[in-house]
């Protein structure tokens, strides 16, 4: 029998073949882990990307823009060797903290990039973006049998809080950043570690967790935070993450002592107006002023408005257990506590939520240890991550849908996104208005004044930083008699901190030091001058400006006095023997006055004020030429405008308009810089 061709058009006959499934892609592929990991970066500078038009603000002179950073490369080994705060003030020496990580990226921005304000914002927003997706993967493991719309939500709430904008705009605080970054990296390798059961995963997690240590001490939450999430989302035993915890208190031990055995004895100058309780040491105090505290920190987390940038006396006023808002914290958080206890067996997220952020904010609770400014919003960066956990949770449980479903019905995923919308919205709108506030410290300062009437040392703070600016207009146009206005305002937060702690004798000098060379009124200046000393016999710079006060009315035997108590305690105090010589100047002693600077330069040949102390007494002899001989070294050593300026006056009377005009210039760049300096944290 012919086998039947195949028709023209017919196509051939195929084997049969074993049809394949398609599988589809998971979730989790590297493909939608691009797009979260491109949103986060969106996000981010969505968020803070206004912070790049910002300036310098408080205390970012510590890490940013100081000589030691400006070495670049060369300035890394010396911040493995030293403090992270070195302050010399009127009132004392602090060195303090060890945090060389946070210095190591400055000194890198400044090698590289020139350590520009605009540069150093923008990588802060970058970190900000990195921990935040960091934060993300980790919840996706936690949350690994959820949706992945419920790790995604969390962490665009958790980036949107406007709480964190101390954190992010505050170039000052990326230690807080940079800790919590290395912690959660960290708590990654835990978690691949209790996956895989891979070792080498716990010693690259100990090396992170150590370098968040050296970065700031605000990482130790997570000594707790770690075995917490080891319970409730991994199945190792107690037994088995023991060792894994053990190691990591080793590592924080290691990473606390190990600076202190090569570097000298710390010394922090805690004060009255950061936090009473330095100095109150009553156990019912410290249990009532924490739990006011703790109570601050729920208010801000649901309703971040206003945000300051200090707190501290009194703002948080000292109290004890009868007082209704304590009583109300107490019951909050003993109900948190409560049901986060009685649930933990179970491992639901909301009782994980609550024991992360109790964990968090346990060491900022002033109750076992009191905290710089009492309360603070950056102190809450890692607590909100339990409050975003537990705010989406409770969302959706209030639209009944369960997060662990893979497919959420379209009316529910609505009515959830509505409400998120509805949050986010003003959370972004408050952050980015917020980081306009932080653009430089004279904005700072005018933005939260108004809301820190009870804050002495916020007072102090705006009243100090006007003081540095009396000579600097740009602020202060939409006024009238400028000066005038800044000495008005000077006077008002001095003496407003001074209502609130009648006991800062710094604040009493520095209001005396108002009226004397502002005001020109030494009665006024010697009242605050007595009251500062009467409360610190020891303050120097009280003294001193007594004694000018004194030398103003002619008094110069009460003038003698303030010096020469001085002296008696500090035989070596310049101050006092250069004012001591210009009393006796004017009292006709020409011969002590310039004795006393000479010798003062046997000692000091460098120094610049006796030079033009000499000077000075020479012109008022009529001795011009031996005066200006005098200035010449002076600002040989150390220009300054005002004896720059006296030059070149001088010899432009004479007729020699080339040196005139050379000390002229010398005038003008001594006031940049001195411009420059004084501009360093608040352009």
């Amino acid at each position: 029998m012919n086998k039947q061709k195949p028709r023209k058009n017919q196509p051939p006959v195929k084997k049969q073949q074993a049809v394949k499934k398609t599988v589809p892609k998971p979730p989790d592929s590297k493909k939608a882990n691009r797009y979260f990991v491109m949103a986060f970066f969106f996000i981010a500078f969505i968020l803070y990307g206004n912070t790049i038009l910002n300036k310098y603000a408080v205390d970012d002179e510590f890490v940013t823009n100081n000589e030691v950073v400006k070495q670049g490369l060369n300035a890394i080994p010396h911040f493995f060797k030293s403090y992270y705060v070195e302050q010399k003030g009127n009132v004392g020496t602090q060195v303090a903290d060890y945090r060389p990580i946070v210095k190591v990226t400055y000194a890198l921005e400044y090698e590289f990039l020139r350590g520009k304000p605009g540069r150093s914002h923008a990588i802060n927003v970058f970190i900000y973006f990195l921990l935040s997706t960091s934060l993300f993967f980790v919840l996706k493991r936690l949350f690994k049998n959820y949706n992945i719309l419920f790790p995604f939500l969390i962490t665009i709430i958790f980036m949107a809080h406007p709480v964190h904008t101390e954190v992010v705009a505050s170039l000052k605080n990326r230690d807080e950043m940079l800790a919590f970054l290395f912690a959660i990296l960290g708590m990654h390798f835990f978690l691949k570690y209790a996956d895989t059961r891979k070792i080498y995963n716990v010693f690259i997690g100990l090396g992170l967790f150590f370098i968040g240590y050296l970065s700031k001490s605000s990482i130790m939450p997570f000594l707790a935070l770690y075995p917490l999430v080891f319970w409730f989302y991994t199945d190792l035993k107690p037994k088995k993450f023991l060792p894994v915890f053990i190691a990591v208190v080793a590592v924080g031990l290691l990473a606390h002592f190990l600076p202190r055995m090569f570097l000298p004895d710390a010394t922090r100058l805690n004060s009255f107006t950061e936090n009473p309780l330095y100095f109150d040491h009553n156990l019912w105090h410290r249990i009532g002023t924490g739990f006011a505290g703790l109570l601050f920190y729920l208010r801000i987390l649901v309703y971040p408005y206003p945000l300051l940038y200090y707190y501290g006396f009194n703002m948080i006023p000292v109290t004890n257990l009868a007082n209704i808002w304590v009583l109300l914290s107490i019951a909050l958080y003993g109900g948190m506590f409560i049901y986060a206890l009685m649930h933990i067996k179970e491992k639901t997220v909301l009782s994980f939520a609550i024991l992360w952020f109790l964990i968090a904010i346990s060491m900022y609770s002033n109750i076992l240890v009191p905290v710089v400014g009492i309360v603070g919003e950056r102190f809450v960066f890692v607590g909100s991550v339990g409050f975003a956990i537990a705010l989406v949770y409770l969302i959706f449980m209030i639209f009944k849908t369960d997060p662990k479903s893979l497919t959420i019905e379209f009316d529910a995923r609505a009515k959830i996104l509505v409400i998120l919308f509805l949050i986010l919205v003003p959370y972004t709108a408050l952050t980015i208005s917020r980081n306009r506030e932080w653009r430089n410290i004279f904005d700072l300062f005018r933005s939260d004044i108004p809301y820190l009437t009870n804050s002495a040392k916020a007072n102090n703070q705006f009243a100090g930083y006007l003081m540095t600016t009396v000579y600097q207009d740009e602020n202060f146009t939409q006024y009238g008699n400028i000066n005038q206005f800044k000495k008005e305002k000077i006077k008002e937060h001095f003496r407003r901190s001074i209502e609130l702690y009648p006991g800062n004798y710094q604040t009493l000098n520095d209001l005396g030091t108002v009226y004397l060379f502002f005001d020109k009124q030494p009665d006024s200046a010697i009242y605050y001058f007595r009251k500062a000393v009467a409360i610190n016999e020891d303050l120097t710079p009280a003294w001193v400006n007594m004694g000018k006060a004194y030398r103003e009315q002619g008094n110069y035997k009460e003038a003698i006095t303030c010096y020469e108590t001085i002296l008696k305690k500090h035989p070596n105090e310049v101050r006092a023997i250069y004012a001591l010589a210009n009393v006796y100047n004017d009292m006709g002693d020409f011969n002590r006055a310039v004795q006393m600077n000479e010798d003062v330069l046997k000692q000091m040949p460098d120094e610049d004020v006796p030079y033009m102390n000499i000077g000075n007494y020479y012109m008022q002899r009529g001795d011009t030429i031996t005066a200006v001989k005098n200035w010449e070294q002076a600002v040989a050593r150390k220009p300054s405008y005002e004896g720059c300026m006296q030059l070149s006056y001088l010899y432009k009377m004479h007729g020699d308009m080339e040196k005139s005009q050379y000390y002229y210039q010398m005038a003008v760049d001594a006031y940049e810089n001195s411009k420059q300096k004084q501009q360093r944290g608040g352009q």
